[in-house]
């Protein structure tokens, strides 16, 4: 990597360890959760019908993340799904709470 004027130095990382450029973003998680933002979608959006795929409450949150990270189009989404350690926090938050059989459920879908 190109080294700048400033008295430090840049390195890649050999191996990948599931850290995240977007620590900031599981605090809106926390915020979504606490002020009920997935009820609130599930009761007042019935877009996606049936278990074949994202939850409607999925979609918006995907994208309120994505604003939130600077995205400035829906194909930017992939910015989000590229960083591991991202999807693994959010994949625990979204489970977080929930009975076995409808965390079940929404890993199969």
């Amino acid at each position: 990597m190109a080294q700048g004027v400033l008295p430090f130095k840049y390195e890649t990382e050999k191996t990948t360890t599931g850290m995240t450029s977007l620590a900031g973003l599981p605090i809106y998680l926390d915020l979504a959760r606490v002020i009920g933002l997935s009820q609130s979608i599930e009761k007042h959006l019935k877009i996606c019908k049936g278990g074949q795929s994202w939850t409607d409450s999925q979609i918006v949150l995907s994208l309120v993340l994505l604003n939130l990270a600077g995205g400035d189009c829906v194909d930017d989404i992939k910015i989000l799904e590229a960083d591991d350690g991202f999807c693994e926090v959010l994949k625990k938050a979204e489970l977080h709470g929930l009975r076995r059989k409808a965390r079940r459920a929404l890993l199969r879908r």
